[in-house]
């Protein structure tokens, strides 16, 4: 056992996701900037709230639902144009019917 039992990570649930600094990935896309530029530009308190009230916003509209579920939800409610980089592979969310 030289090491060995470092070489692999097991989740302990399959549906396990990975977090930084505590956060899923979704989280953390909105409040490291927020806190980032509070630093640079000597604003962290006022910043810091923001990022605190976004946070908290997200968390109550996920509530029990993965992080896929909320770039889901921003797919089919908000405007296509804002979602043009991240889904190029699948149709605009106003072609709701599909043709067989």
């Amino acid at each position: 056992m030289n090491g060995e039992e470092d070489k692999y990570h097991f989740p302990e649930t399959l549906n396990q996701q990975e977090r930084y600094f505590g956060l899923p990935l979704d989280e953390v896309l909105i409040v490291a900037p927020l806190i980032i530029l509070g630093v640079l530009n000597d604003m962290s308190l006022e910043l810091s709230v923001v990022a605190g009230l976004l946070w908290a916003l997200i968390r109550h509209l996920k509530k029990g639902q993965g992080s896929y579920w909320l770039l889901n939800f921003c797919y089919w409610h908000l405007p296509s144009l804002l979602f043009k980089i991240t889904f190029q592979q699948i149709p605009d969310s106003s072609f709701r019917h599909w043709r067989a």
